[in-house]
């Protein structure tokens, strides 16, 4: 399931509570895993947009110290990436909201009836994040490999085989597993074995002695890691949006 972080800045608490939960509730409904944080200030909102990027902002236009609008064009200016939707009873501020080139405008006086059709409208539109990739350079070219077809990659000696989904024979890198295991890690390659690094996304179950994974394969799971290794695939089944019972 696909994670958005959202933000939503309004001064009035009890307008930030039904937002809150009616915009977590649409995005829901589209299969769509939110995390949504508050602010009744802009300048807390402008303050934890230093450490944290999100994808979009949900903004009422009247509010002390600092207007919607105006915080929109200072987020135009930074050349943030994040996408901004108004929530306003302003609708005579339409036109001024437009400038900002936002995703969407929400009636306050129709938020239920509103809500839906704009964040629907935003997801269609947004534009379309490229598949994270493994980009190798060697001496005479570069190739590049989405790391979602990476089902694992096993080491030999000081060449590594990168099996593919759906390709039969296996790419060889020339560079070491621990390389290899430094810039995937983040990306959720786990490092089952001495000589496997594997995708979780194509593990099926974990045995005491293998990993099972999707197509059927048996890889070889390290016997003194194999608490540390099942504790890391949980977590990264659980930021993916599964549902696991224990």
């Amino acid at each position: 399931m696909e994670k958005l972080r959202l933000a939503i800045c309004d001064d009035e608490s009890v307008v930030l509570s039904v937002v809150s939960g009616a915009i977590a509730s649409a995005f829901k409904k589209k299969g769509i895993q939110v995390e949504v944080m508050t602010f009744r200030r802009v300048k807390d909102l402008e303050e934890r947009m230093k450490e944290v990027e999100f994808q979009l902002l949900f903004l009422d236009i009247d509010m002390p110290e600092m207007d919607g609008i105006t915080f929109a064009k200072r987020v135009r200016a930074s050349n943030s990436r994040t996408d901004i939707i108004f929530v306003s009873s302003r609708e005579d501020k339409v036109f001024d909201a437009l400038r900002t080139n936002p995703g969407g405008f929400i009636r306050k006086g129709r938020f239920l009836e509103d809500a839906p059709e704009v964040i629907e409208t935003w997801l269609k539109n947004r534009p379309k994040e490229e598949a994270p990739k493994l980009v190798v350079q060697g001496a005479r070219e570069t190739v590049s490999y989405a790391l979602d077809t990476i089902l694992y990659i096993e080491g030999e000696g000081k060449i590594q085989n990168l099996h593919i989904v759906n390709q039969k024979d296996p790419v060889q890198l020339r560079r070491s597993m621990q390389e290899l295991e430094e810039v995937l890690d983040p990306q959720g390659f786990l490092r089952i074995h001495k000589g496997y690094l594997v995708n979780y996304k194509y593990i099926r179950r974990l045995e005491d002695t293998e990993a099972v994974l999707t197509n059927g394969e048996r890889i070889p799971l390290s016997r003194r890691r194999v608490q540390e290794i099942r504790n890391r695939y949980l977590e990264l089944m659980r930021g993916g949006g599964t549902v696991i019972l224990s």
